[in-house]
């Protein structure tokens, strides 16, 4: 163990990769386990055959070819032609365009056999691939695979060759290292299911009879193990609950004054949730909950109680968002109600510039509450007596950042907020089995959001409406996928195409956000639409969360079918902050599939996030779950929700069995297998 411990996942490769090594690195890590739980996104069957036969056109078959003649181009657009014959005598045309057709004479040489990949073609009469997957030359053939996995490595800018070849370096290191006993208890260890270890040399380097079937068995096998590790995780940071609380509060003054002179009343579901806070705060063991509230439901003033009454006990806070007009909105928010208590609060962000300040401040307990981004977890930053760490839209952040601001006071009590609705039936499996508050009814007088479904092509229509929004004072969100590059007028679906669009009709009345300007440039138009200098706000989905516009009425998200619905439903969450009725409107491309319909039909006639996100897991199915772009859940690697629904619960009794026998270097073990660094002992680190 020692030795494969130590072992670094480049000791044999070639040190003049450094851009691809450094990629790696920052995408995977360079501990040999980091690339192996990187689950392959797909498989592809090279098919090798002896020859070919015409109802393959348009397949992926592998022949060994030799090369009889290159016929060169004399026109640059013209493609360099080689001819090649299978064994059998078949005669067929391998095709490059582009300006390397030097480069594939050298490489494929007059009376040589290779081994090519390519999907075959038949056009004017002769059978063809063109630029072909693959070609191994006879002396290297030991590199050919019948099955060859694939990795999403899309912007991850990492050589697809170079990273399988990685790959099958690992694998042989994984020989070599013997694990130790099951952690899967008998009685849920599936009959099919191969070991961690075997399932791992597996799903990367099948043999070619596999079927569909065994691959998602060892799928299914890698899959409870990530869950196991989720669970463990958790557990590890909530086994020192049942230890003395030492920050007790019992004073609830504070809260009882703020609730006293608030301008609405409180729901019932806030008040519940509240008085879930105090009893976990008020009692012998650190709180640990979650409040799980949908968009618009007001989680925000149940953290301020809370914070008002920790910090009336003497102890610091700190609130930690995923943006800083998240991080902006509530420094305002909070100033407005903690202001007449005498609570000083600090924002930190990357762009603050008096952090010394601030970290002297912190120290002393100067600063009773700070509000920042991820910068609050920062190495540099100590407090002096941390009471309390509340995480908003705590589903931004993944596991290890979490971990981190929630170590600097690993006594403190910790209150984490979502407005990312989550089936019941998922709910433990997400949060660790953290003690959840959920709150569902919306604040009184609020008016639920009307939406409507339209084509694309009445688009034009849309904008007398807007005229009528703007001419009553009311704002406008139009957000699409895209971001577009300027040069592209011809692609109507961007958001820079749309913003040129609207500027055209309503002039200066138009500004644009989205994730490609800087964060000055961003900061400026988002403050100009606060201000109402702006009335149309065009944007990518950096709206999602933390804007709160009650003057915004109209949500028009384009190209909807795009979007996850429970993306669509935290967009749609940004208008009818206020008393005015608010409209949100779908608009879909002239191509839509029956499913994408079924979605759009179900935000269409419900605005509860639970029960969209339930409808959603179902309608799915094995699919992306809630949409490609959706932050909402964890990056699982093997565990996908839906398939993966019927061991939820003997994974959480696996793990208090593991627990219960103190089974340390199986838990420590499987830990760090799927969340590194987390103050555990490091297995499988270089």
């Amino acid at each position: 163990m020692n030795n494969f411990k130590k072992k670094n996942i480049f000791t044999e490769i070639n040190k003049k990769n450094s851009v691809f090594i450094t990629n790696v690195c920052i995408h995977f890590g360079n501990r040999v386990i980091d690339t192996l739980i990187h689950n392959p996104l797909t498989y592809i069957h090279n098919n090798y055959k002896e020859s070919f036969e015409l109802k393959e056109v348009g397949k992926i078959i592998t022949l060994d070819l030799e090369v009889l003649e290159h016929v060169k181009s004399y026109n640059t657009k013209s493609p360099l032609t080689i001819i090649t014959k299978t064994l059998s005598k078949q005669i067929l045309k391998i095709l490059f365009f582009g300006k390397f057709k030097s480069f594939y004479i050298s490489k494929l040489e007059i009376n040589k056999v290779y081994r090519i990949t390519g999907k075959l073609q038949f056009f004017s009469n002769s059978f063809q691939f063109i630029h072909p997957i693959n070609i191994y030359s006879k002396n290297n053939l030991k590199k050919f695979e019948d099955i060859e996995p694939k990795y999403n490595l899309s912007r991850k800018k990492i050589n697809i060759k170079k990273f399988r070849e990685l790959i099958l370096f690992n694998l042989e290191i994984l020989q070599k290292f013997n694990f130790p006993e099951e952690w899967i208890s008998k009685k849920f260890m599936n009959n099919d299911w191969y070991s961690f270890k075997k399932s791992l040399l597996l799903i990367h380097n099948p043999n070619k009879n596999i079927s569909k079937n065994e691959i998602e068995l060892l799928r299914k096998r890698l899959a409870f193990d990530e869950l196991l590790a989720n669970f463990l995780v958790f557990q590890k940071l909530k086994k020192k609950k049942k230890e003395t609380n030492k920050f007790l509060i019992t004073n609830f003054i504070n809260s009882e004054s703020i609730i006293k002179d608030l301008e609405f009343k409180l729901t019932n579901d806030q008040l519940s949730a509240f008085e879930d806070i105090k009893k976990d705060i008020s009692s012998n063991c650190r709180m640990y909950r979650l409040i799980q509230g949908d968009v618009g439901s007001g989680k925000t003033i149940i953290s301020l109680l809370t914070i008002s009454d920790f910090i009336k006990a003497g102890f610091q806070c700190v609130i930690m968002v995923p943006t800083e007009v998240l991080a902006k909105q509530h420094l305002k928010y909070f100033q407005t109600y903690l202001s007449k208590l005498n609570v000083t609060i600090q924002i930190l962000t990357s762009k603050t510039k008096n952090k010394n300040e601030i970290y002297n401040g912190l120290i002393s307990n100067k600063i009773q509450l700070l509000i920042g981004t991820h910068s609050v977890y920062n190495e540099s930053i100590k407090f002096k007596n941390l009471g309390l760490v509340v995480i908003d839209e705590q589903h931004k952040f993944g596991v290890r950042q979490r971990i981190n601001l929630i170590q600097k006071s690993i006594n403190c009590h910790t209150l984490i907020m979502s407005a990312t609705p989550i089936p019941r039936s998922l709910s433990f499996a997400l949060y660790g089995e953290i003690d959840v508050s959920t709150i569902k009814t919306k604040p009184k007088n609020r008016k639920a959001v009307l939406t409507s479904i339209i084509s694309s092509s009445k688009i034009k229509d849309l904008i007398e409406g807007i005229r009528r929004k703007i001419k009553n004072n009311e704002q406008v969100f139009w957000v699409l996928p895209i971001i577009g590059e300027e040069e592209n007028d011809d692609e109507n679906e961007t958001a820079i195409s749309r913003f040129k669009y609207l500027s055209k009709i309503f002039k200066n009345k138009v500004t644009i956000i989205h994730g490609r300007m800087n964060k000055e440039d961003i900061d400026f138009n988002m403050n100009s639409f606060l201000e109402k200098k702006k009335m149309i706000l065009v944007s990518t989905t950096v709206i999602e969360v933390g804007v709160n516009i009650p003057s915004a009425t109209l949500m028009i998200i384009e190209n909807a079918n795009r979007f996850g619905l429970s993306q669509l439903h935290q967009l749609r969450g940004r208008v009818a902050r206020g008393n005015l009725q608010s409209h949100c409107i779908l608009i879909h491309n002239q191509n839509l599939s029956e499913n994408s319909k079924k979605r759009l039909v179900i935000l269409k006639n419900s605005n509860d996030g639970f029960e969209i996100a339930e409808k959603d897991l179902f309608l799915r199915g094995s699919g992306d779950f809630f949409g490609t772009n959706q932050s909402g859940l964890p990056k699982w690697r093997f565990f996908t929700p839906y398939k993966d629904l019927d061991f939820l619960e003997k994974t959480k009794i696996n793990c208090e069995e593991i627990l219960v026998k103190k089974n340390l270097k199986v838990c420590d073990l499987l830990i760090n297998i799927f969340y590194r660094k987390i103050d555990f002992t490091n297995f499988f680190s270089p």
